[in-house]
Parts: structure tokens; C-alpha cells; sequence
């Protein structure tokens, strides 16, 4: 009965189906007749042309955009990109307004509002490239949490340089040497510096260049002050650079100072946050109860009238 009942609420809809596949293939066949090959062939080029540059248009929008700058801060976490972002939130808005509203509408006559205002709402607050939302919350705390391990390897880096300059009596060390050296030392400036010494051999860019685009990636002012030195550290002496870096040595033990309070705070944001979870949950249930409320409401002064 059931099975019945569903093939007389689908049959108008394969007709329409059916309609509008036979209107596309005669179509189709009247410019077929209409047409040339070379018109035909041209037409081809220039939707291709167009697709390519909509899809260059998208692609550029999403790396320009806000969101990719946050997840580009925080060294993209799972792999995600604004654009792969975005092609998910619109793959999974897709699946709902299709599994809540057309396939609702077909097999049962209605359309199901709250799941699809839900999974708006979930999709809402996790857009990391809005203000306030959660996703956005937890990228910012990541980002200040890769900044401060950033800068408590930085000053290693630097007493490590002062370590090996004091210890230069005799020889001079290149820094470029000395910077491969060290690079297994570190985690979080790996990556970075493994850019730096790529950079470093490029006749493209060279030493200079390249320092500069490190201290500007990692965005501290611990890191431009080191690469100020490091600019000028074949081409100064002993005594410049012991006292070019000792003397960044209050700037580094301040910054040391205000990473210990950030993580201090960082573990107490991430203590409140299921708090503060909590508390969201009740407030979006209780505007649902109130949604259902008024639709309920509005729909029985409809019975009524």
C-alpha cells in the first residue's frame, strides 16, 4: 500500500522529468541541424574559455579571501583551504536542502524547515572567515598558540647562535652552515627556515630577500630584529654580532614572559569553552522551541480560519 502510494506521488514528477530530458535532447538536435561543425566547434571553445575563467575567478576569490589568510596563519590545519573549505560547506548545504527539502517535499508533501535552518546555523558557525564563531575562535587561539612555540624556538635559536659565535676564536662560521646546522634543532621553524636556505641559493632571490621573507612569515618583532643580524652576519665581526644579539636579549625574555602568560590563558579559554558550549546549546534551543512555537501557532489559525 505504501509502495503504491509513493509511485502515484513520484509519477507527475517523472513526468516532468521525462519532459524536460526530451525538450534538452530535441534541442540539442535542432542546433545539431542548424548549426556547422566549425560553429559548433567554436561554441565548444568559448563555454570552455568561460568555465576556465569562472573557475580561475573562484579559485583567486578564495585564496584572497579572509579565510584563507586565517588558515595560511595557522599552517592549514587537516589539509583544509579556503577553497576546499568552501567546496565542502557547499557539498554538505547541497545534501541538505536536497534531503530536507526536495526529497522531503517528494516522498511526504513538506518540507522539513528546522533540519535545514540546523545545519545552516552549524554551517554558520563554522565559517571560520566570520567574526564570533567558534571555528574562528579555535583558529585564533591555534594561531597565538603556533606563535608563541614559534618564538620560544626563536630564542633558542638565538642563544644558540650566540653559543656558537662565542665560540668562534679562530674561524669564521657562515651562517648558512651554521643556520643547516641547527635546523634540526627546531619543529615549529623548520618549515621555515627549510624556505629560507631554499630561498638563500635561489639567484632569484638571495640572502637578503629571503631573510626578510622569513622574519615577515613568521611576524614577530623578535624575528625581524634576528634577521637584521643575520643580514649582516658574514659581513660583521665577532664583537658586532655578540653585541647585536646580546643586546636583543630584554626583548627575547620579555617575549618569553607575555608566550608563558598566552598559554596560561590559552589553557583557560580551552577549559571554559564546553561552558560556554553549554550555554550556546541552550540558547539555540531555546530559539528552536520558539520557532516551533510560532509555526505551530501560525499553523492552527490557519485550521481555524
Amino acid at each position: 500500500m505504501v509502495e503504491s502510494t509513493m509511485l502515484y506521488r513520484l509519477l507527475p514528477y517523472v513526468t516532468y522529468f521525462v519532459a524536460i530530458i526530451g525538450s534538452v535532447v530535441s534541442g540539442y538536435l535542432v542546433y545539431s541541424g542548424l548549426s556547422s561543425k566549425l560553429e559548433r566547434r567554436h561554441l565548444r571553445l568559448r563555454l570552455k574559455d568561460n568555465w576556465q575563467d569562472s573557475k580561475k575567478g573562484f579559485v583567486s576569490q578564495a585564496e584572497l579571501s579572509k579565510t584563507e589568510q586565517i588558515l595560511r596563519e595557522a599552517r592549514y590545519p587537516l589539509g583544509l583551504t579556503a577553497l576546499r573549505l568552501q567546496l565542502i560547506s557547499f557539498g554538505i548545504f547541497a545534501l541538505i536542502v536536497f534531503n530536507y527539502g526536495i526529497a522531503a517535499f517528494i516522498v511526504k508533501g513538506d518540507i522539513k524547515v528546522v533540519p535545514i535552518l540546523v545545519g545552516i546555523a552549524l554551517l554558520f558557525l563554522l565559517n571560520p572567515g566570520i567574526k564570533f564563531t567558534p571555528a574562528r575562535f579555535m583558529l585564533v587561539k591555534l594561531i597565538e598558540y603556533r606563535r608563541a612555540k614559534r618564538n620560544a624556538e626563536l630564542f633558542s635559536l638565538y642563544d644558540m647562535l650566540v653559543s656558537e659565535i662565542e665560540m668562534m676564536r679562530s674561524t669564521r662560521v657562515n651562517v648558512y652552515s651554521l643556520l643547516r646546522t641547527l635546523l634540526p634543532y627546531f619543529k615549529e621553524l623548520n618549515p621555515l627556515l627549510t624556505k629560507m636556505l631554499g630561498e638563500w641559493t635561489s639567484s632569484a632571490i638571495g640572502p637578503y630577500e629571503a631573510v626578510e621573507r622569513f622574519s615577515d612569515e613568521v611576524g614577530t618583532n623578535e624575528a625581524k630584529s634576528l634577521a637584521t643580524v643575520l643580514r649582516t652576519f658574514d659581513e660583521s665581526n665577532r664583537e658586532t654580532l655578540l653585541t647585536s644579539l646580546r643586546g636583543m636579549e630584554d626583548m627575547f625574555i620579555t617575549s618569553q614572559i607575555e608566550n608563558n602568560r598566552r598559554k596560561r590563558k590559552l589553557f583557560i579559554d580551552l577549559i571554559a569553552m564546553p561552558v560556554k558550549a553549554a550555554n550556546f546549546l541552550i540558547l539555540l534551543n531555546f530559539i528552536i522551541v520558539i520557532i516551533m512555537m510560532v509555526m505551530s501557532i501560525m499553523g492552527a489559525s490557519k485550521i481555524s480560519i
